[in-house]
């Protein structure tokens, strides 16, 4: 649970002044509430605005629960508009009209329970106010009220609030961040990092819901590809069937398998048959799920396709600016081996080894559209090491590059920023060289 007073320092305050007067000191969490200090007609023009970032510190990805304590008068019904990252979550409007024109204890909404008063009910208390609202750390909190009068604007109700408290919708369950594979042993696991991407926080084999640990031996025909978000939040294993082309999802919770999602290739296009090699997931058009990036190992095309539980949809070759299909031919020294945001624009990019020089660069895509190439400035990537994937391990933005060290076991991180390595992270080792991650 995160509690955060409207008059902290904490919040950035737009027409909120703070006030503690008629009893407000009694009741409110910390002594004091704000109010709507200019309301003007029309009202809609001067909202009271709360904005503040929910961080790592404050909570992992998930889904949280809104409840807000404020002061609910007779003399007005204020409308709240809850926002994340500028896109409205919903709307409650202060209507419960507790007795009196001005904020004081007995119209004193909580952020649970009866208040103080007995004006309102522990039944009646409406906290939480919103559910199941998305939050990831680096998103932007805005809470925007409106002031209201029900009496020909004698008296206005100011909006005033009191503290917001966020707290987990439900059991968050460790996001999976290292999916494992052994194809001799056929086990999978999971990994969680911490916050920072800087060491293992849960480590754990995959099991079903009896709890029987699962295998995936080589002869199954079933290799790992990856970790596909479907747009749910939950980070999923990614197989794909080498005889049939096609693929499947685990869902998962925890460590724990929900259930497995076959997906047949399509007749025709991007994934419709081996040439199509799986080289990475991502979220191409910003709209929360990822799509597989596709590479044709004869023509050296580049795709990127939707994909949800029904089915792989709305197949794109990657273009020029023009229009025209970039191809880079299976002889060439770069190689496309994954997917990631690697310029924080919320889109993601085309990642490239040079495999002669160890070197690396990105495609800088708008959608499926090329614009530039891009150098990552770093060491060469050789003796052993091998690179497994992107994904953001420290949640700055910026996808960072996972490497597996083939002769050793050892396991590392480069953080990356601004084109560049910024650090190695060292992770825990795992000395069966025939286990491989993928993110």
């Amino acid at each position: 649970m995160v509690l955060i007073e409207a008059e902290s320092d904490r919040v950035t305050r737009i027409n909120y002044d703070t006030t503690s007067a008629n009893g407000i000191d009694t009741v409110a969490s910390g002594g004091r509430a704000v109010q709507i200090s200019n309301f003007n007609d029309p009202v809609e023009e001067n909202p009271g605005v709360l904005r503040f970032e929910w961080t790592a510190e404050d909570g992992a990805a998930g889904k949280y629960d809104i409840s807000i304590a404020y002061f609910d008068e007779v003399d007005g019904e204020s409308e709240l508009t809850f926002s994340v990252n500028g896109q409205e979550v919903g709307t409650y409007v202060y209507n419960l009209n507790l007795p009196g024109i001005t904020a004081e204890p007995r119209n004193y909404v909580p952020l649970s329970g009866a208040n103080s008063s007995s004006t309102l009910t522990a039944q009646a208390n409406p906290n939480a106010i919103f559910k199941d609202v998305d939050l990831a750390p680096g998103d932007e909190i805005e809470i925007s009220v409106v002031a209201d009068s029900l009496n020909n604007d004698d008296n206005f109700e100011l909006g005033r609030l009191d503290a917001i408290e966020i707290t987990p919708a439900e059991e968050i369950l460790p996001s999976l961040d290292l999916f494992w594979h052994n194809p001799v042993s056929g086990q999978v696991g999971v990994w969680t990092l911490n916050q920072q991407g800087t060491s293992v926080e849960t480590a754990a084999f995959i099991t079903d819901q009896s709890g029987q640990e699962l295998l995936v031996p080589e002869n199954t025909g079933f290799e790992a590809r990856g970790v596909v978000d479907l747009g749910d939040g939950s980070r999923s294993p990614l197989w794909r069937n080498t005889e049939t082309g096609g693929v499947a999802i685990w869902k998962m919770e925890g460590s724990e398998l929900q259930e497995a999602i076959t997906i047949d290739p399509p007749a025709d296009g991007p994934g419709s048959n081996l040439d199509w090699e799986i080289r990475g997931t991502g979220d191409v058009y910003s709209g929360g799920a990822e799509e597989i990036f596709w590479y044709n190992t004869s023509t050296g095309e580049i795709a990127v396709s939707e994909i949800d539980e029904t089915g792989f949809q709305n197949a794109r070759f990657i273009t020029d600016t023009n229009g025209d299909k970039m191809t880079i031919s299976p002889d060439n020294d770069w190689q496309l081996l994954a997917a990631g945001d690697m310029d924080g624009d919320g889109d993601a990019d085309a990642i490239w080894q040079n495999m002669t020089t160890k070197q690396f660069a990105y495609w800088n895509l708008e959608g499926s559209e090329f614009q530039n190439a891009v150098p990552i400035d770093s060491p060469a990537a050789d003796g052993g090491w091998e690179f497994r994937g992107a994904y953001d391990a420290n949640k700055d933005g910026t996808d960072d590059f996972f490497f597996r060290n083939s002769l050793s076991g050892q396991n590392g991180i480069w953080m990356i920023k601004n084109d560049s390595v910024d650090q190695f992270v060292s992770i825990t080792p795992v000395e069966d060289t025939n286990f491989s991650f993928y993110v």
